[in-house]
């Protein structure tokens, strides 16, 4: 009690020193009009020091040329105005003081720029990557990742991220980061997010959100942070749009489209998404087991495993909704976003079990699983937002209603047989019926008061509730009749509820910026095992504190360093003891004694001419959830799969990246990152350090040709990393692309291969309790896709992103 009475006392000396500052200021305002005495909407507006030349304060006038600083502490200052197509526009300087309170340039008329009028190719692109205080964005519209990529696909090109065979991802090497879509969660397990990423066309993203050290606004959850995938909204005024579609194949064939619609008026905005996505995939997986018997040196036995996955992916996603401008301060939202989808797997596994020292073959199975998996997701989102005025005083409110509900119906037959191909036993023949339904409920309130231009408080408020049922029930093959397999079958329910408060300032100094939050969540947690008559339960409060602080040594040079402590809540299905089956000789099953991780991140960087990003990074995290490998206590040949606490671990790590144009015709993007993982493993009376070293290069260059031609080459690499008890080997893939623009730049059509050569395999090995498996995955990645995207309608400016309340729950289904 007396630590979090700290935590608030701080916070409250903090806001009282900001409050103290806020003081002493005033207003400077203005219209700027062209020649002709027309409004020049949305320029830009820089307030200046005069002493030093810094930038105080940026701002944009609005729709018809006004502008307004609120609140211009005192001093001496000059502002430059900026527009496209027209002449720059410096003011003469000015001193505010307590005598000169206010200062209204009233109208400032801007030249023409005739040379920009001149110009045949206007180029409104943004910056590929922006650098903010808390996070970084890769604007994805408009650059070469735009079209002929998934969203799965697209995520593994962004610098930093990887995903592993299990549809985990990682940020700089850590694993644990937080997958959102438009400021939420999408409530799916590993498998079905991988899914839904698959059926997203990157033509449908605007942009990407990363954040390795978020502030106290987001949710605590993500130890390694947040990725947050930003999707195309709707348009301006009148009917906008846009269509696409992709064809292509790997090993099978691939079919995707989508439309896009949006109608605004003044008073309404309605908007809709519908993409629909086939796929068929074919994945060759090869795995040794190497089993030991009372710490032998040497295996008593292994066994030889290749597996074949045959996947037929069929989605269906929409979105649809309304906002009802009902004054030019007030807006009130309704959004639908769902998805129904079916994933059946076809899967031939042989396996060879033989006599280490001798290699002869004891027996070998061969397997037959068939997986029919369909889902059905729904989530309805009610909206409202009150802007006090144009300086970014407003409060938001949200709630969400989710249902989720999958299904998979499981076969599993094998047959054994001895060296002579003869059978050895009666068919082995397993049923599976594995149902999951979820609901969640979240209520969201968010409050942003400027106090002036360099101050600014934000608070919020935020409560979920999930229930989620699984009832497995298996069924085996007993004298040609299938009985109830009560040792695996399981009914589970789980409920959480959580209580989240936060409170964020940030203050602009001469050249320091500061931000500062404190994030409390209350937590409770109920767990019923149905079939073993069993409970659990927990409760518990922690506060998330977070830090950022900026210099700007000048226009070229800037430091920032951050910190945040986060945790990681394990996920809904990981939380359930309940066992799915692979194969008949390995599955899964979850932990209802689990623990939450918790993890110490700090960071620090170095950005050159607004360009160059130099960060180094520091994370310790304890509790550590990974998954190890085991022996079936009834049936020694049998490996299982469970997330348990492992123990504590460290991340090192340095990266740069560097966006460059070495000619007009010639951009790139170039990323390296380097990095150390350390975990202490406790293990039987013993402490096992296990550490590897990583380095992960990515670069994307795009080259412009004439006649609207452009050609893409990339790549990334990783030299190999370790993770918890395992060990991945190296890997990377390079791709290319050729896009043509037509129908006067309305029309986009693209060719893109991904990991031509082929490369992208991962070969692994794991040791663990009296097992070790060496594998390798060889993936469905090598593709080609041509896609064609065709915008219509009226000009390129965006409605409001929406996003809603639910942001910390959906990837933990």
């Amino acid at each position: 009690m007396f630590h979090h009475c700290n935590y608030l006392l701080s916070l409250f000396l903090v806001f009282t020193l900001f409050v103290a500052s806020a003081q002493n200021s005033a207003k400077i305002m203005g219209r700027v009009l062209d020649e002709q005495n027309e409004p020049v909407p949305h320029a830009q507006v820089t307030l200046h020091r005069v002493h030093d030349g810094t930038v105080a304060k940026i701002i944009t006038a609005d729709s018809i040329g006004n502008f307004i600083f609120p609140n211009a502490p005192y001093g001496n200052y000059y502002v430059h105005i900026k527009n496209m197509t027209h002449e720059d526009f410096k003011t003469s300087q000015f001193i505010l003081s307590e005598h000169v309170n206010a200062y209204d340039f009233g109208k400032i008329v801007l030249l023409q720029n005739n040379a920009y009028l001149s110009e045949v190719v206007i180029n409104k692109r943004k910056q590929f990557i922006e650098q903010h205080q808390d996070k970084t964005i890769f604007n994805i519209e408009n650059s070469a990742l735009a079209d002929g990529n998934s969203g799965l696909e697209l995520l593994t090109k962004i610098p930093g991220i990887s995903l592993d065979d299990n549809g985990t991802f990682s940020l700089k090497g850590k694993s644990g980061a937080s997958i959102m879509i438009n400021g939420k969660l999408t409530y799916l397990s590993a498998d079905q997010l991988a899914n839904l990423l698959r059926s997203t066309s990157s033509n449908d993203i605007t942009k990407i959100e990363v954040m390795t050290n978020p502030n106290a606004k987001q949710d605590a959850a993500g130890t390694s942070g947040i990725i947050n995938i930003v999707l195309k909204k709707g348009l301006k005024q009148g009917l906008n749009g846009s269509v696409s579609g992709n064809m292509g194949a790997g090993r099978g064939l691939h079919l995707g489209g989508s439309l896009d619609l949006n109608y605004r008026t003044e008073k309404v905005n309605i908007f809709g998404n519908y993409n629909q996505y086939f796929q068929n995939l074919e994945y060759y997986n090869s795995l040794i087991r190497y089993f030991y018997k009372d710490a032998q040196a040497e295996p008593e036995t292994f066994s030889q495993q290749e597996n074949k996955i045959q996947p037929k992916l069929r989605s269906n996603n929409f979105r649809v909704g309304m906002d009802f401008y009902l004054s030019s301060k007030q807006t009130l939202g309704f959004l639908v976003n769902g998805g129904f989808g079916k994933y059946p797997k076809y899967e031939p596994t042989t396996n060879h079990f033989r006599n280490y020292a001798t290699k002869d073959l004891i027996w070998s199975a061969s397997t037959i699983t068939e997986g029919k998996e369909r889902w059905e997701d729904m989530l309805y989102n009610i909206n409202y937002n009150l802007k006090f005025n144009e300086n970014g005083h407003e409060l938001k409110v949200d709630f969400d209603m989710i249902d989720h509900y999958s299904k998979m119906d499981q076969t599993l037959n094998t047959k054994y047989s001895n060296e002579n191909q003869n059978n050895i036993r009666p068919l082995s023949s397993r049923t599976g019926d594995i149902p999951s339904d979820s609901k969640v409920y979240v209520a969201k309130i968010d409050y942003t008061l400027p106090f002036n231009d360099t101050f600014k408080l934000e608070t919020g408020w935020k409560a979920s509730h999930i229930r989620t049922e699984n009832d497995l029930r298996y069924d085996t093959l007993l004298n040609e009749s299938y009985v109830p397999d009560l040792s695996t079958s399981n009914h589970f329910i789980y409920k959480e509820t959580i209580q989240a408060g936060y409170v964020n300032l940030s203050k602009t100094w001469s050249k320091f910026s500061t931000q500062v939050g404190l994030r409390a969540e209350h937590t409770s947690t109920d767990g019923n095992q149905i079939t073993l008559n069993e409970q659990f339960s927990k409760d518990y409060l922690k506060f998330f504190p977070s830090a950022f602080l900026s210099y700007s040594i000048n226009n070229n040079h800037k430091v920032q360093l951050s910190y945040s402590y986060r945790i990681e809540r394990p996920s809904f299905w990981s939380l359930n003891p309940f066992r799915v089956y692979t194969d008949p000789f390995s599955y899964s099953e979850g932990n209802s004694k689990l623990d939450p991780a918790y993890e110490h991140a700090y960071e620090a960087n170095y950005t050159l001419t607004n360009k160059y990003i130099f960060t180094l990074n520091y994370a310790d995290r304890s509790n550590v959830v990974n998954d190890i490998i085991g022996l079936d206590p009834t049936n020694k040949q049998i490996t299982f799969e469970r997330p348990e606490n492992i123990g504590s671990f460290k991340n090192f790590g340095v990266s740069f990246m560097a966006p460059t144009q070495l000619f007009s015709w010639w951009t790139a993007t170039h990323f390296a990152n380097y990095y150390r993982n350390e975990y202490e493993i406790p293990q039987e009376n013993e402490l096992i350090k296990r550490s590897g070293n990583t380095l992960s290069l990515n670069t994307q260059n795009t080259f412009k040709l004439p006649k609207d031609w452009s050609v893409e080459i990339g790549g990334n690499y990783n030299s190999g990393l370790t993770i918890g008890l395992t060990n991945i080997k190296s890997y990377g893939l390079i791709y290319s692309g050729i896009q043509k623009s037509i129908l006067s730049k309305k029309a986009t059509i693209k060719l893109v291969v991904n990991d031509i050569f082929h490369t992208n395999n991962r070969r692994y090995e794991t040791v663990s309790n009296a097992v070790r498996l060496i594998g390798k995955s060889n993936p469905d990645s090598r593709t080609a896709i041509l896609s064609f995207n065709y915008r219509f309608g009226g000009s390129d400016n965006r409605a409001k992103e929406r996003s809603t309340g639910s942001e910390d729950i959906k990837n933990r289904l």
